[in-house]
């Protein structure tokens, strides 16, 4: 999966004879990503240079309380009393046509502000211009093997929502499905199925609202003797439905995932 990597290192400046605190940080980003989160305070610059290339354009809300400064490859921001509890949210857009969804807010003792912010998205090799891999290209990541608790979450989730066929080093047992694990009124869990390892064993819920309002999933309700992780498909679920679109569109139920060492 596409991961935000931030990666931080401590600038001490000095204004006025105040020691104060602030952040330059490498963003490398992924579409898929959500938002780059920048921090900024009232009248004070933040630099943010992007890697990528020149800047085309931008969009904002024309009653943002940011005041902003573009040149090249280099926007400043600068804070106004009026910025949004919520943060502004920015839109860069390059000449090459990449973009990058941001939010500017006011810094916090926990995120001080930032004095300068790195943003690239890994395209661009040193030394070398830039390669777009082909999409039919075969291309392999590293990820952690069936014997870890994580390689087993992610190796259950293909298998229950991607329609791979097998986990290897798994057995598949569908002796239980159907059975109820959780009917409290407001849930209902069911058993799909369960993957039964050598060490460790993984368990696939198939979960559904029962209320007419949303509700989000509590993880301690899925415990079960040696619980190693839980992870769901959605945490939190809509109202039952109340039509046919609803009730096809299926987001009153999720997928529960859980790993306990062997029994």
């Amino acid at each position: 999966m596409p991961k935000l990597i931030i990666r931080l290192s401590l600038i001490v400046t000095t204004l006025v004879g105040v020691s104060q605190l602030a952040y330059a940080r490498d963003v490398e980003y992924s579409s898929g990503n959500g938002e780059i989160q920048v921090w900024v305070n009232v009248g004070e610059p933040t630099e943010i240079v992007f890697e990528g290339g020149k800047i085309k354009d931008g969009f904002k809300n024309s009653n943002a309380g940011l005041a902003l400064d573009r040149k090249d490859s280099s926007l400043v921001i600068f804070g106004k009393d009026n910025m949004n509890e919520n943060g502004e949210a920015l839109l860069v857009r390059l000449e090459d046509g990449r973009s990058y969804p941001m939010r500017v807010r006011k810094a916090t003792p926990e995120n001080p502000r930032d004095a300068q912010v790195i943003v690239g998205d890994g395209k661009k090799a040193v030394g070398g211009e830039e390669e777009v891999p082909l999409p039919y290209k075969e291309r392999s990541y590293e990820y952690a093997p069936p014997s870890k608790v994580s390689g087993l979450m992610r190796e259950m989730a293909l298998v229950a929502e991607f329609g791979k066929g097998q986990i290897p080093g798994y057995q598949v047992s569908e002796k239980f499905k159907g059975q109820t694990v959780v009917s409290d009124g407001a849930l209902l869990a069911k058993i799909d199925r369960i993957f039964i390892g050598s060490n460790l064993w993984g368990y696939v819920l198939d979960t559904t609202n029962l209320l007419d309002q949303s509700q989000k999933l509590n993880p301690a309700s899925f415990r079960i003797d040696g619980t190693r992780a839980i992870s769901a498909s959605n945490w939190e679920l809509a109202a039952r439905p109340l039509n046919v679109e609803q009730q096809v569109a299926g987001k009153h139920n999720a997928k529960v995932y859980i790993v306990t060492r062997a029994r």
